[in-house]
This record gives structure tokens, C-alpha cells and sequence, in this order.
């Protein structure tokens, strides 16, 4: 979509309980346009063409994709539920099923309506965002975000059953590096919040022991490291500034900007900041990472026992990031200023039971579950050789999970990253800025029994260094790369599908992991899905191997929408995400 043009949302997929926003709950395997219940297309539209001047959309603190420009500020799919933030005032929608108060609505709903917070919150909440409105001079009744409370929100994220959404920073949107030092001292989250609402049992409602529904209501998590009462660990002088927030099926992920703030005899001294992660729910796989406990300035460690639990409180998650990188020779763009030792965190992902954590010198790092070799090839390796009493070689036995984020090895700098169930996404956007004829790559690994890696090629062995030794280590990754097609008619029909020798393909915009499938927009407008499709959610239609409509798709396939979309090649503006067994595109 150029800029000045109108651009749609389309879904298809899993649609059981109304998740997709199409004012229907059957499942289609043809794309619809999503329904809201307010002139929204217009609002958005507007929305969207106005920020792509606005620096903050390529943030590269706060954008899934660094490079590349999307329709919402956050979009985050569930198990049968949907939530997104648009642009501008920073509103939050929601659809879906609503049997848990998963979506802060009165009742579940088949399109995309605006979320009730200042109706869900709770009394103590209610009081506190009243206050916070009156301090930025918003007038209740006349204020033109009056009907979600005046919060404007900065992430959401979906998990089976609940729902964690983030606020923006008062005085914010506009200071978000800087560090309020003159604000309550009292707050030491830069006065925003962290909601939780919906249910779970594995605490990834991050409301402490015994909490495990809120009722309908969103409930400021205030537990852990977000609890600022005077009775806390937390010091005064230590600010966190979230950035974004994450979640699997049963864990979160929250990114924050640490400040922390010298104090000597009581006068304030010069400021350090750093990004950390901390994290919640379950981590019986792994899928948190190592977490520590703090007791002033004393680090508990904690044992594996412990570690493979409940964490039902925000927790510090610790990772140990190399200087050096061990992956593949990095692309033309790269220069040794981007592998510097002070990386910070830039952007994570949860799959199913792993989590995925990119840094800005593009290392990518995973921790969790590992059964089908969704953690990536490492330096390091779990299956030792040891030897018995009679002194022949025995392969000890492999452990599926690992817990603690190591690096991805085998990888190019890349400045994005997604999670599927099992399977896991990473490109480098960089080529998307300047250059409209150069190669992007979708680097794929993990689960591939219903062709979620897309039939792409391996990449080439790797020498790492391991215990101080050179070996070649397979990649355990695959690139797929788009060939260039042709549609006719309005119907998005292939009529050649041939590259010029293998050496031409279509520019990548953007891409996604679903549950099991996988999602991918052409610089030329085309969108294209492969893996699991038992539900429609890589669309209709038979290719040329003779895949019939809900049987999976092993190879990209192009997407058949019912009217002809307009090309995105001015803006490249194109955008795709995956959910639960669903999709959607913005074109």
C-alpha cells in the first residue's frame, strides 16, 4: 500500500470463537476483511499514513520489525482471542472469545471492538488512572480517548487464555529516552503499568501465588520486580521503562530499559541504563531461561528443581552474551561496529514452551524446549561421549530441553525474529532501506513435520570454535527465498512460477510464524504461506503438486484473496502475522 492509499486487514484461518474479526465464527481458508465496530478503516488508515514520518514507528526498541513499516502499533493473537493497538492515540481492539475476560469486553465478540478498560479496571486501579488522566489535563468527558479510560498503550500480548497489556509513559510518548527522574518518587516504573487479565494456572498472570483469574477485571501486576511498595527490594533509585511485552502459551516475556541511578549520602549521582529481561508463567521446559532471586544486592541461585516451576511473579532472567559471535560470514551490510560487545537486547519471541531473544549485534539466542531442534545448532552440545568400565565409547542420553539461552549458531546478522509452536523465523531487514532490488532471506529451523521451514535449502556448515578447537557444525537452518510470480485476473492465479535460473527472486517486506505454519509478503503485494493449513490458514486453492485446499502446504504457496490487491512496491508496506492456526495480512 502507497502512502495515501487505503489499505485492508485480511484474515483467515481458525476462527472458532470469532478471533479473526471477520463478524463470523467459521473457519475460512479464503481471505475476508476484518470487521470493527467503529469507522475504524478510516481511523486506521489515517492512523498508519500519518506514521510513516513518525521516527517512532522504526523504533527499533518498540518494532517487531526494524525496517519494516506496520498497519498497528502491537498486534498479538491467542489461543481464541485477538488484541491490537492502533497508531496515534494508541487505542486498544480486541475479538474473540471472552468465557475467561480474556478480551475486556462484555461479551465475546465475532469483530474487532474497542477494549472497556476503564470499566474492567479495578476500584484501587479505577481511582489511580483517574488521577493519572487529571494530571495530563484530560478532561473525562471530552477527551478523544474517553471510551478506553485515557490509557494509551504501548504492547499487548496473547497468550491461551490471557491477555498482558502494557501502558505508555506519562509524560510519554514523547521522552522515552529519558529517564523521569523527576517524577514520583514513589514510582519507579516511570509511571506506566503492566496489566494482566484472562486466566492461568501457571502464573502466567504474574499476580503473585493463588491468582489465577482475574475475573473480568485488568489488574495491575505489582508483584516481583514491578513492586514498588516501600516494603520492596526494588531501590529508589533504580527505574525500569518497559518496552514491550511477549507470551506463549504459558510464559511471558517482558523487555525493559534498567536505569539505575548512583546514590551517595542520600545526593543523586550519575545514571546507568541497560535493557533486561524478566520473565513469568512456566518454565518446566525452559522456556524462561535461568532466573535469579535477589535479596538486596545478594543473587540466590536457584536449582534445577526450582528453576523447572512456576514462577508466578515477575523474575530477573539472566543471559550470559558472548563477545564474540559464532554464525555465518555476515552479509555485505554488516562491518565489525554492529558486532560490538555492548549488545543490548532488542526485540524477543515465545514459541509454545522456547523463547527466542535477539540482541543488536544480531546474535539471536533461545532457551526451552528442544525436541525438534527448535533451540537451533549451539557451540556447546548436551549428548556428551563418556566411557563405561570396560572402556568403549557410550552416547549419554540427550536431553530435549535446555534451560538457559545460548546462542543460535549457524546465523547471519538478523535484526528480526518470530516463534511458531515448535518453529522459529529470523531475516535481516536492512535491505528493505534504500535499495528495492535487494535479496532479503527468511532463515527458518525447528519442527518441520507439516512443512512449517517451506521446503527451503540448508544453509552451509559453520566453523565454531569448540573447546578451543575449529569444526565444521551444520547449520540446522534453512533459507527460503520467494521466486517471482505473475497473477492475472483478479483472483492472484500463478501464471509462472519459473526465477531466471534460480537467480531472481522477490524482495521480502515481511514475514511470520503461526502455530504451525509460516507467512511472507512480497515487496510486489504477494503473500504466501506454507505448513500446517488444516483449518484454511495458508489459504485455498490446489498448487502444483496437487495440494487440495486443507491439506499442508510444503512449499510457499500464494495466497488467493477474492478481489485484486493493490501492489505495495512504492512503500513496501506489506505486513503478514501468524496465530493459532490463523493468519493475517494487511495489504
Amino acid at each position: 500500500m502507497d502512502k495515501g492509499q487505503e489499505g485492508t486487514l485480511y484474515a483467515f484461518g481458525s476462527n472458532g470463537n470469532g478471533q479473526l474479526g471477520i463478524a463470523s465464527d467459521d473457519d475460512t481458508s479464503t481471505p475476508q476483511p476484518a470487521q470493527f465496530s467503529t469507522n475504524f478503516n478510516t481511523t486506521i488508515n489515517n492512523s498508519f499514513s500519518s506514521s510513516l514520518d513518525n521516527n517512532s514507528v522504526k523504533d527499533s526498541k518498540t518494532r517487531p520489525h526494524v525496517h519494516a513499516v506496520t498497519p498497528f502499533y502491537d498486534f498479538a493473537a491467542g489461543g481464541n482471542h485477538t488484541a491490537l493497538i492502533t497508531h496515534g492515540n494508541r487505542q486498544l481492539f480486541m475479538t474473540g472469545s471472552n468465557k475467561d475476560g480474556e478480551t475486556l469486553l462484555r461479551e465475546p465478540s465475532q469483530v474487532f471492538k474497542l477494549a472497556e478498560i476503564s470499566e474492567r479496571l479495578q476500584p484501587q486501579q479505577q481511582q489511580q488512572q483517574h488521577q493519572l488522566n487529571k494530571d495530563q489535563g484530560q478532561d473525562q468527558e471530552n477527551s478523544s480517548a474517553n471510551s478506553a479510560g485515557g490509557v494509551q498503550w504501548r504492547s499487548v500480548a496473547c497468550g491461551w487464555a490471557f491477555t498482558i497489556g502494557l501502558t505508555e509513559p506519562y509524560p510519554a510518548p514523547d521522552c522515552r529516552d529519558t529517564i523521569a527522574i523527576s517524577c514520583d518518587s514513589n514510582n519507579n516504573n516511570n509511571n506506566q503499568t503492566v496489566y494482566a487479565w484472562g486466566s492461568g494456572s501457571f502464573g502466567e498472570l504474574g499476580l503473585g501465588p493463588g491468582r489465577s483469574k482475574t475475573g473480568g477485571q485488568a489488574i495491575a501486576i505489582t508483584t516481583g520486580l514491578l513492586n514498588t511498595s516501600p516494603t520492596s527490594t526494588t531501590r529508589y533509585n533504580t527505574r525500569y521503562e518497559f518496552i514491550k511485552v511477549r507470551a506463549g502459551l504459558r510464559h511471558v516475556l517482558l523487555l525493559a530499559k534498567e536505569t539505575r541511578i548512583s546514590d551517595e549520602q542520600g545526593i543523586a549521582g550519575e545514571a546507568t541504563a541497560r535493557t533486561v529481561l524478566m520473565g513469568w508463567g512456566s518454565n518446566r521446559q525452559g522456556q524462561l531461561g535461568v532466573l535469579t532471586r535477589s535479596d538486596g544486592d545478594l543473587t540466590i541461585p536457584l536449582t534445577e528443581k526450582e528453576l523447572r516451576a512456576k514462577f508466578m511473579e515477575p523474575t530477573r532472567i539472566m543471559i550470559s552474551i558472548t563477545a564474540r559471535r559464532d554464525s555465518m560470514a555476515d552479509t555485505a551490510l554488516g562491518t565489525e561496529n554492529d558486532h560490538c560487545k555492548d549488545s543490548e537486547i532488542l526485540d524477543m519471541a515465545c514459541g509454545q514452551n522456547h523463547s527466542l531473544v535477539l540482541f543488536s549485534n544480531g546474535a539471536v539466542y533461545s532457551s526451552g524446549l528442544d525436541k525438534y531442534g527448535q533451540l537451533g545448532p549451539r557451540a556447546t552440545t548436551s549428548v556428551e561421549n563418556t566411557k563405561n568400565e570396560k572402556g568403549d565409547m557410550e552416547k549419554s542420553k540427550k536431553v530435549d530441553f535446555r534451560i538457559g539461552f545460548e546462542q543460535v549458531a549457524g546465523l547471519p546478522f538478523v535484526d528480526s525474529i518470530s516463534c511458531g509452536w515448535n518453529h522459529n523465523a529470523a531475516m535481516d531487514t536492512r535491505p528493505l532501506v534504500g535499495d528495492p532490488t535487494a535479496m532479503t532471506i527468511i532463515y527458518l529451523w525447528g519442527r518441520n513435520d507439516h512443512g512449517q521451514l517451506g521446503g527451503g535449502l540448508h544453509c552451509r556448515a559453520v566453523a565454531i570454535g569448540l573447546n578451543g578447537g575449529m569444526e565444521d557444525v551444520p547449520a540446522g537452518i534453512v533459507q527460503v527465498r520467494i521466486s517471482p510470480v505473475r497473477r492475472k485476473g483478479g483472483c492472484g492465479e500463478e501464471e509462472d512460477s519459473k526465477s531466471k535460473e534460480g537467480l531472481e527472486f522477490e524482495q521480502l517486506v515481511s514475514y511470520s510464524c503461526g502455530s504451525e505454519h509460516t507467512l511472507a509478503m512480497t515487496r510486489s503485494g504477494n503473500c504466501y504461506a506454507w505448513g500446517w493449513n488444516e483449518h484454511g490458514n495458508c489459504g485455498g486453492g490446489v498448487d502444483s503438486s496437487g495440494n487440495k485446499e486443507l491439506q499442508d502446504v510444503p512449499t510457499p504457496r500464494i495466497v488467493q484473496f477474492p478481489t485484486q490487491l493493490n501492489s505495495s512496491s512504492g512503500g513496501h508496506s506489506g505486513w503478514v502475522t501468524g496465530g493459532y492456526g490463523s493468519s493475517w495480512v494487511w495489504t
